[in-house]
């Protein structure tokens, strides 16, 4: 399903092209960018969860061990750690001093990392001549955020204990549920020990709270035709397992963000999670976090790692720029 939906995405930019470019000059955005809004309308890109078969399918899915796909190790280099085949790493560079990203992967906690994914981060790699280490921690529903913090917890420490390695090479990256992860997670190392902290964090799209009660949310939903608020909201109640939905282990905005290293939030208004980017904001504002966010109009949910489309590309010329600053 997800390698059908990369290729009818680069299919469909080849049609319409007159009625297209037409339609996203009236809407003041990239015609290619407009071209996979309206072909998310056609094929959704996440499974829906209409019946007990729907979420029997996806609990038995999240059981499975995750395997790099071939195509994926073939183009970009990703690999399977021998010694840990749930942490997935690129590094053809291998320097003194290198840059790490340490990146925590979306998908409403419940999916596996898909090809978008591993393009983007493989661009950032050799745009910074960057490290990429990427857990693939155990998904909802079979598995809840308290595994989840565990498991990314130790492979953190394992990254730190590496020869070489310091906190001050690495940036904290995330897109959806794993922007949202990078937060809670920070909230949680400064509170185990300030100076596990990295040196900065990147926010994709970031799902900051899973109980999906942000009333400018409404207003929204019907610009996004990639995420579903309900759906979403069910997923977020049943990663978060036996802690509750607001908990800022689950649901990061109503923890304390206080002390943390810079976060730059990259967002779209056409995403229904904007609205709780902007809270993020107001909050980072108000209390004076190191907070500074990214606002793209008309840009759909993880809208980065689309590297086909102009906005696409001009939010990681800004991502490389804001990584390379803080050398």
């Amino acid at each position: 399903m997800k390698y059908k939906f990369g290729a009818f995405l680069l299919a469909t930019l080849g049609a319409g092209y007159a009625y297209t470019k037409y339609q996203a000059h009236k809407e003041h955005q990239s015609q290619s960018s407009w071209l996979i809004s309206d072909a998310i309308k056609v094929l959704k890109p996440f499974p829906p969860i209409k019946s007990v078969a729907d979420y029997q399918k996806l609990y038995q899915a999240s059981e499975q061990p995750y395997v790099v796909p071939k195509n994926v190790q073939l183009q970009f280099g990703f690999k399977a750690r021998p010694d840990n085949a749930d942490i997935i790493e690129l590094n053809e560079f291998n320097e003194d001093n290198q840059r790490i990203i340490f990146y925590v992967h979306g998908g409403a906690y419940w999916m596996q990392p898909i090809y978008f994914h591993y393009a983007m981060l493989h661009h950032l790699a050799k745009k910074l001549n960057a490290r990429i280490v990427m857990p693939i921690y155990p998904k909802a529903p079979a598995h809840h955020a308290p595994e989840v913090h565990a498991m990314i917890l130790d492979t953190y420490q394992q990254l730190l204990a590496e020869e070489g390695v310091k906190p001050e090479n690495i940036t904290f990256m995330g897109d959806s549920a794993g922007g949202g992860f990078q937060l809670a997670f920070m909230q949680k190392l400064r509170d185990l020990d300030v100076k596990l902290l990295p040196s900065r964090a990147i926010l994709l799209s970031p799902w900051l709270d899973v109980t999906m009660t942000n009333p400018a949310i409404d207003a929204i939903q019907p610009l996004d035709q990639m995420l579903n608020t309900g759906q979403v909201r069910f997923q977020g109640e049943k990663y978060a397992g036996p802690l509750a939905p607001s908990d800022p282990l689950v649901s990061p905005i109503y923890g304390d963000s206080s002390n943390l290293p810079p976060i730059d939030v990259f967002t779209g208004t056409h995403d229904i999670l904007f609205a709780d980017a902007k809270r993020f904001k107001a909050l980072a504002l108000e209390h004076d976090w190191d907070v500074n966010t990214h606002i793209y109009p008309k840009m759909l949910h993880v809208f980065s790692s689309l590297p086909i489309i102009p906005e696409a590309k001009e939010s990681l010329a800004e991502i490389v720029n804001i990584i390379k600053a803080n050398d």
